[in-house]
């Protein structure tokens, strides 16, 4: 997500409007104009006062003087209304952080999208069509001198493929930071678990409306625990391995006296050119171990492999993923799915994509396998800030359901 820094320092929070150079101090403002002008009307005063003493006339000297300062303090106490908005405030009120963060910024994602009806798959069944606020982000983060950041984003849209009767707010990413040392940056809080290589991309860099469907039914989505990861190679290898309660986003309780364990290790194979044309090649794995007693009782055990390789303006990409669940009653199910994609940048705003995928729940029916296409283009108007995105599903879903399509439209704004 983009975020804007927001610079507030002891400077700017210390000094009035209308300080500048010939300020006196960081709280030279209004008041320190009216005592240089005092300062420049002495010389005045005391080469008139100096033809009144030699008449000794004194009271009328010190008459001129309060007449001049009285003048002066009027000019000043309008300046100061005209300058706190014209109230009858002395000073203009100014926000400023309570803590010692370094530096502050607030952030936003928008997505709202139009779509019309169709099955492709079982996430869309009973889904009319509609406008979607599919998701609606503030984002607030700071960061401290000693390698300290941190994170608090809530979202108030839909929140998810089969959408809600009402949009309403939950904490999305919620932690803090320590990144001390590239190969050891720690995590505390809720956040994305290291597994699925397509759950791990930003929602504000996704390439298509929706993610596959494999990736929504076999990852485990954000949760709250612990993270440790780096690079144990700069730019080459790199490693994630977390901790987490397992039981959920914004769950705050264990449903047992285990945590949920998760890992990925990601390597750029190679980097370089290939003729003219810049190519690089990434490849990942990932894992996680977890033992349930809420919705599901019983283990669950996920693994996967991802690859991604581009070639000038084309890239591809192919990812594998399983979790076999082992209930503490009935036969286990394994689940698993795979897709493969790809993108073909026509320019700086067009954007080509295409994925098919196939998932299969692993149920004992005959027939637990659904076979997808996704077809369509990305325009640019400002790069992830400022897109507009149109799919096509078509799907063959399991009986009894038949083949069918589905037209999703999506605009995306960045702040």
């Amino acid at each position: 997500m983009k975020t804007h820094d927001v610079e507030l320092s002891s400077r700017t929070l210390d000094s009035s409007p209308g300080s500048g150079p010939g300020a006196t101090g960081p709280r030279a403002g209004v008041g320190g104009w009216t005592c240089l002008a005092f300062v420049a009307l002495i010389p005045s005063l005391m080469v008139s006062d100096a033809g009144a003493a030699g008449t000794g006339d004194l009271e009328a000297r010190l008459a001129a003087l309060e007449r001049q300062v009285t003048e002066l303090a009027g000019e000043n106490q309008a300046l100061r209304a005209r300058l706190a908005g014209g109230s009858d405030r002395a000073t203009p009120v100014w926000v400023r952080p309570e803590g010692q963060a370094s530096g502050l910024s607030l952030g936003g994602l928008l997505q709202v999208q139009a779509e019309s009806a169709g099955v492709p798959d079982s996430r869309y069944a009973g889904v009319n069509e509609r406008v979607q606020l599919r998701r609606m982000r503030l984002a607030f983060c700071g960061a401290f001198a000693e390698q300290v950041s941190f994170k608090l984003e809530a979202d108030f849209g839909n929140g998810s493929v089969a959408g809600r009767t009402g949009a309403s707010g939950q904490l999305t990413d919620a932690f803090v930071a320590w990144s001390r040392f590239p190969g050891l940056n720690l995590r505390l809080g809720q956040f994305k678990t290291p597994f699925g290589h397509e759950q791990l991309t930003a929602d504000s860099k996704a390439i298509f409306v929706e993610r596959s469907l494999t990736n929504d039914r076999l990852t485990v989505g954000r949760q709250i625990g612990v993270q440790a990861s780096g690079e144990i190679v700069r730019s080459v290898l790199g490693y994630s391995i977390g901790a987490f309660n397992g039981c959920g986003t914004n769950a705050g309780a264990n449903d047992n006296g285990r945590f949920m364990t998760a890992a990925r290790v990601a390597a750029t194979v190679y980097r370089g050119n290939l003729g003219e044309l810049p190519a690089r090649w990434n490849l990942g794995v990932n894992g996680f171990d977890t033992t349930d007693q809420a919705s599901f009782t019983g283990r669950r055990i996920g693994r996967g492999i991802d690859t991604q390789a581009s070639l000038g303006p084309a890239m591809v990409g192919t990812e594998w993923l399983r979790q076999d669940s082992r209930p503490a009653v009935g036969s286990p199910v394994e689940a698993d799915g795979w897709s493969v994609f790809g993108t073909w940048n026509f320019n700086r705003w067009w954007q080509g994509v295409w994925r098919f995928e196939r998932f299969d729940a692993g149920t004992p029916r005959l027939d637990a396998t659904t076979r997808e296409w996704t077809l369509g283009f990305n325009y640019f108007v400002k790069g992830d800030d400022l897109k507009l995105l149109l799919n096509y599903q078509f799907g063959r879903t399991p009986l009894p359901h038949s083949a069918d399509g589905r037209w999703l439209g999506r605009m995306q704004v960045v702040f």
